[in-house]
């Protein structure tokens, strides 16, 4: 069945409704071409991939996201697992030690030498 048809058949069933579907034609059937634009997550990380002041309407989803056919399953998931980095974790505290010459080494020195490490500016 097309995407219409599945959709039409399927919210027929009491409880069953777009996003379901959209959930359902994603992860059962595989379909590559899905936009969940009513799915909050997506829509959250279409406001952080494109620096939206909001988060987008999802009648404003189908502009944004068209360039990513015919792969916008790929796009939607790429969005939940965007917005799931970005989720602040709180760092563990890094005790103060001594430097080489006796001096305390401040933990923000520390978390920046370790931040340049991983990302060289």
């Amino acid at each position: 069945m097309d995407d219409r048809s599945l959709a039409a058949m399927l919210t027929m069933v009491k409880g069953i409704g777009a996003w379901s579907v959209h959930m359902f034609m994603i992860f059962s059937l595989a379909r590559p071409d899905v936009l969940p634009s009513a799915d909050l997550g997506v829509r959250k990380g279409v406001q952080m991939l494109y620096a939206l002041q909001d988060v987008p309407r999802p009648s404003q989803m189908d502009r944004l996201c068209e360039r990513w056919r015919p792969y916008r399953s790929v796009g939607a998931w790429y969005m939940w697992r965007l917005i799931e980095s970005k989720v602040p974790q709180p760092a563990p505290p890094i005790p103060a030690l001594p430097s080489p010459d006796g001096q305390i080494m401040l933990q923000q020195q520390q978390q920046q030498s370790v931040i340049q490490m991983i990302i060289p500016f």
